[in-house]
């Protein structure tokens, strides 16, 4: 939550109280208390790097390796970072095999 007026290129500075709320929430649902599968699996992938998107992890690249690079350009999943276009509850921090939702959803994909 440090240096929020370079959010990725953004600025995303909030107020006091939003910032605490926000900060809050990523303690509490951060992966380093969490006991789901792929929270741990996450974590055991960094090997003390310095990882900012769970994009960049090699968890996360072994679990969608056999992913076409259209699938993320697709126009309904627009890139690696919109996980909830796949993950249909992602939101609730489910990342279950039977919640994905299957590429043939993605009916422009050529």
């Amino acid at each position: 939550m440090n240096n929020l007026e370079n959010h990725f290129g953004d600025d995303a500075t909030v107020d006091k109280k939003t910032h605490n709320i926000i900060l809050k929430f990523l303690e509490q649902n951060s992966a380093e208390t969490s006991t789901k599968e792929a929270s741990v699996m996450i974590l055991d992938s960094l090997k003390n790097k310095d990882i900012i998107a769970i994009t960049d992890t090699i968890y996360w690249k072994e679990k969608h390796r056999n992913i076409g690079k259209a699938i993320f350009l697709n126009s309904l999943v627009k890139s690696k970072a919109n996980c909830n276009a796949c993950h249909k509850n992602i939101e609730k921090g489910l990342i279950e095999d039977e919640d994905i939702k299957s590429i043939h959803n993605f009916s422009n994909i050529k």
